[in-house]
């Protein structure tokens, strides 16, 4: 689309149109100047980044230390995939002759929508992932109160060449977004599907299931700290336990400990400037009505330990938000898998057991991800794993979503060449051609016949069952006939 036909688009918009006609960041070598530039500006305004973060939510040091060291972690890992020798040499495999059936291209124009969860990482991790892809990239930060948002858009801006880079603090409208890659993090009210290329499935639930059979000190640390930190707001934060009856008492005494101890050492940051008017109210425990069934173990201020009696409360239904941590018991194993899926698919489970059941819950309840005796801690911060995409260990996003085909093909395929014999044969030239395609297929392979298979092993030992009680009933026959 011509930027210069299109007059009402801002000009920092329209320069990054054209930068993506001009197509210098599918060259490795300006990528990695641009990574270079993005990790720079982190390091320089590292102290601000973290007091504006502080002022903003009001998470604790170790929180806030998280979240950017996740953040410039993303930087690392994207960047160590960069490899301009290998570039180099797909580049002119096409010059040699060489066929280049895996080639990618940058999607063209990434176009960031941001939630507001941990803001700075969840911009940097698709940032850093689009950049380090061959992209030209767009970031949506509209302009509200939020001090870490202002500040990324002072940095950012400062900091990466202005033709494939910009940020923009309205929606763009839906004629350009159809043509753009668009990430899309929070809820896109109005926004068209096809539009959106990498979603993330915000309002699904994260379910854990703590068996008799688990750790259950460590379950209750792990789970507590996931439903706590970062002000409950993190998407991967347990909506609900599942312990099993047998362990529920343990389990209680061990999170209320937790909570205890997490309470103190979390206090919120003092550099926190946020008025009691702009920080989100959870008044869970004031929804509670008696059909829920709900007994408040121990609760404080703004958090709490619940646990839930009625199956059908609402409160399974739903995400929740804030210090929170809902207890259900349950009976067994099958119990636990058929109330979650209830209330599937879900973002995550976290599963506490040994490992066998471990295996049987975590592939029988539907999920996403499935983590078994930990919880994954890097998850509670930024946005959830994009939908329809396997999970990394090293990045939120892998470079591939945001590249597409781009195969270079040199020599005739064999289908070529028979389609070309084919079309410009003679009659019976043809006929040969097909004559040759209708010789046999290879013989399948069979196992010898003193090798026993899985199936025909099942079927030996049920007929050993069968015989020997058909011999047990004929021999008692037999010697009863005798005694007569």
């Amino acid at each position: 689309m011509n930027p210069a036909s299109n007059p009402g688009l801002p000009s920092q918009l329209s320069a990054v149109l054209a930068g993506n006609i001009d197509g210098r960041s599918n060259n490795v070598v300006y990528r990695q100047k641009q990574m270079h530039r993005l990790h720079a500006c982190i390091a320089e305004h590292l102290a601000e980044i973290q007091t504006t973060i502080a002022r903003d939510y009001g998470h604790s040091t170790t929180e806030i230390q998280a979240e950017v060291g996740l953040a410039i972690q993303e930087v690392h890992a994207h960047y160590a995939l960069l490899d301009q020798k290998h570039d180099l040499e797909n580049e002119y495999l096409t010059a040699h002759g060489r066929d280049d059936w895996h080639g990618t291209r940058g999607v063209g124009i990434v176009y960031i929508i941001p939630t507001m969860h941990t803001l700075f990482y969840s911009v940097i991790s698709a940032l850093s992932a689009s950049l380090a892809a061959g992209n030209c990239t767009i970031v949506e930060l509209p302009s509200t109160t939020s001090q870490t948002s202002s500040l990324l858009r002072k940095i950012l801006t400062g900091a990466l060449d202005s033709d494939t880079f910009a940020i923009c603090t309205e929606r763009v409208s839906t004629e350009y977004l159809r043509n753009m890659h668009v990430v899309a993090q929070a809820s896109t009210d109005g926004l068209a599907l096809d539009c959106m290329h990498v979603a993330s499935s915000y309002d699904q639930r994260t379910v854990a299931t703590v068996d008799r059979t688990a750790d259950v000190e460590s379950a209750a640390t792990d789970l507590v700290v996931s439903r706590f930190a970062f002000d409950g707001q993190s998407p991967y934060a347990p909506d609900v336990v599942l312990v099993n009856e047998f362990c529920l008492g343990r389990f209680i005494e061990a999170g209320v400990k937790g909570a205890a101890k997490y309470m103190r050492t979390t206090s919120r940051n003092p550099t926190d400037t946020m008025g009691p008017s702009h920080r989100k109210s959870h008044p869970l425990l004031d929804d509670l009505t008696p059909n829920d069934a709900a007994h408040i173990i121990v609760s404080g201020d703004d958090w709490g330990i619940v646990q839930v009696r009625n199956r059908k409360s609402s409160l399974f239904q739903r995400k929740i938000e804030g210090k929170y941590l809902l207890v259900h018991a349950v009976s067994s194993l099958d119990d636990a898998i058929n109330f979650a899926n209830l209330n599937g698919p879900h973002n995550a489970t976290y599963t506490f057991a040994a490992l066998p059941a471990a295996k049987y819950i975590s592939e029988s309840i539907d999920s996403q991800t499935a983590w078994i005796n930990h919880v994954p801690y890097h998850l509670l911060v930024g946005p959830t794993l994009p939908k329809d995409s396997p999970a990394s260990p090293n990045a939120r996003y892998v470079a591939r979503l945001f590249r597409v085909p781009h195969s270079k093909v040199v020599n005739p395929t064999s289908g070529s060449a028979l389609a070309k014999n084919l079309l410009l044969s003679t009659g019976e030239s043809g006929v040969d051609s097909l004559q040759k395609l209708l010789s046999p297929l290879p013989a399948v392979e069979q196992r010898p016949g003193h090798k026993i298979g899985f199936f025909e092993q099942g079927l030996l030992s049920g007929g050993v069952v069968v015989l020997s009680v058909i011999t047990g009933v004929s021999v008692a026959g037999a010697w009863m006939w005798k005694m007569r």
